[in-house]
């Protein structure tokens, strides 16, 4: 889950299959806890990077509070209908869609380490060819 947090992810899709396996709890609660560490971590990364300066521009900080203002209505927004999928959904169902959800994401998290990678290949290749 560190990983995941330092990735900037959360962390949710590892902490939830991990509660219910060591902790012996069911699908719901462990979803409960897992939105409660994740805010944590989130709560502690804010303050952790509060006096960080942005790296091409000295002048401001690291945390983009435009994107702030508009991310988190959509945000409140998520959460409200999570919330509601969450009261309504048996069990079962919100283990289908959240297994979905997380298979989506890797495979997504994987094409975009490839696009990565090979754009970093191209670099250190034209860096060589420039010595």
């Amino acid at each position: 889950m560190l990983v995941a947090n330092v990735a900037g992810i959360g962390g949710g899709g590892v902490a939830i299959p991990l509660a219910m396996t060591f902790f012996n709890l069911s699908l719901k609660p462990a979803i409960a806890i897992s939105s409660f560490s994740i805010m944590c971590a989130t709560l502690g990364r804010f303050f952790y990077n509060w006096g960080e300066r942005h790296p091409e521009k000295p002048h401001m900080g690291s945390i983009d509070y435009g994107l702030t203002i508009i991310m988190m209505p959509l945000n409140l927004m998520g959460s409200y209908v999570g919330v509601l999928f969450f009261k309504v959904l048996p069990d079962l169902y919100l283990m289908i869609i959240l297994t979905l959800l997380l298979i989506i994401m890797t495979i997504d998290s994987f094409f975009k380490l490839k696009k990565m990678r090979a754009k970093e290949d191209e670099n250190e290749k034209k860096a060589l060819e420039d010595k």
